[in-house]
């Protein structure tokens, strides 16, 4: 085993270079202690951590097989020989330029297998966060505890470094997802705090098919993003169905609010018309007391009261109507909305066919198609 000052100087001199402007966290991960387990599944673990980190994209990961490969140094996983120590760890983080180290151990007890990993502050030389848990056999299930428990491990570096997404759905009432987790429906208001890298962004609502994109929310800065559902046929059909009959009320109601405003309004030209005749008649009662004017002026009378009671009632028509018709349009939809979303049905092809048939001292041409 190298001695530690040794060592650090060597990392010193194979530090990797950073990119100037480079706005990601410096990170190193380092081989986990084996602990009745085989060397080569450590390793590997290690390997995985700084691949799930990577594709956070706020990392800048360096892995002890980088380490190794800079070095050209290859020893085995307890070549560093400071695994446990804060101070150790922090002094080779600052040789590597670095702001955290990533270390831990994998044992194997019984039938389970145990993980442990720990973020070292080289800046402070204190441990930020611990992460444990007891996994049951390998495989899948250890590949898939080390990938959570990395993400875990990270995630109080990355509550300070956030971002945010504005998200516009063109369809109300869809289910908006982020990394699988309910954020709330459609239309969203305001803006979404995330975390500062990517994210599962997916939309869903019934008739609709499910969107789905990986996004990436830039740090401190804001995402915005259109999402535009793509309906199904079936949700098609059935939404051109009522789309079609509120429509078809709305210019049944609004044609009736016309006639019965316009009956209203005739009646009551009449209804005018029919109280100066019976002004008139009136008058000339007066002065000549005869019974036909008499007569003629209840004639009128009953006349008038009917055109009046008609232009009331086909002026209430058209007020109850007009009410109709204005939730009927207000309320219903485009038929048409989705329309460029339709498939088109398809062409029916030309069809032509050109006969002779043989007569009686000839033959007739005959053409047949279909266009």
């Amino acid at each position: 085993m190298l001695p530690k000052l040794s060592l650090v100087a060597l990392l010193g001199v194979a530090a990797p270079a950073f990119a100037a402007g480079d706005s990601r966290v410096k990170i190193a991960v380092l081989d986990l202690q084996a602990r009745g387990v085989d060397a080569a599944l450590v390793q590997s673990a290690g390997t995985l951590i700084a691949s799930e980190l990577n594709k956070l994209e706020v990392f800048k990961v360096i892995s002890r097989e980088d380490i190794r490969n800079m070095l050209s140094f290859e020893k085995d996983k307890q070549s560093l020989g400071c695994e446990a120590n804060e101070t150790c760890l922090a002094e080779i983080g600052g040789a590597l330029g670095v702001e955290y180290i990533i270390a831990g151990s994998l044992a194997q007890i019984g039938d389970t297998m145990v993980l442990s990993l720990a973020l070292n502050n080289t800046k402070t030389a204190t441990v930020e966060n611990r992460v444990t848990e007891n996994v049951s056999g390998k495989g899948d299930a250890l590949i898939g505890a080390i990938s959570r428990n990395a993400k875990v491990l990270v995630s109080k570096i990355l509550k300070g470094r956030e971002g945010y997404l504005v998200l516009t759905v063109a369809e109300a009432g869809a289910v908006v997802k982020i990394d699988g987790q309910i954020k709330g429906t459609s239309p969203v208001k305001g803006r979404m705090t995330l975390t500062w890298g990517p994210h599962l962004l997916e939309v869903e609502k019934t008739g609709f098919v499910a969107y789905s994109e990986d996004i990436s929310i830039p740090n401190k800065q804001v995402l915005a993003k259109n999402v535009a559902l793509v309906p199904s046929n079936d949700f098609i059909d059935g939404y051109e169905s009522r789309a079609k009959k509120m429509r078809m009320g709305a210019w049944i109601t609004s044609g009736a609010a016309v006639a019965g405003g316009a009956a209203a309004l005739i009646f009551n030209i009449w209804s005018s018309r029919t109280e100066s005749a019976f002004a008139a008649t009136n008058a000339h009662y007066t002065l000549t007391s005869s019974p036909s004017d008499y007569d003629h002026m209840k004639k009128l009378s009953s006349q008038g009261n009917t055109q009046v009671a008609l232009a009331r009632i086909g002026l209430g028509v058209g007020v109850l109507a007009a009410a109709a018709a204005t939730y009927f349009w207000i309320a219903g939809d485009d038929p048409h909305k989705y329309e460029s979303f339709k498939e088109a049905a398809p062409e029916t092809p030309a069809k032509s066919s050109l006969l002779i048939a043989p007569t009686d001292g000839g033959a007739a041409l005959a053409f047949a198609g279909r266009f």
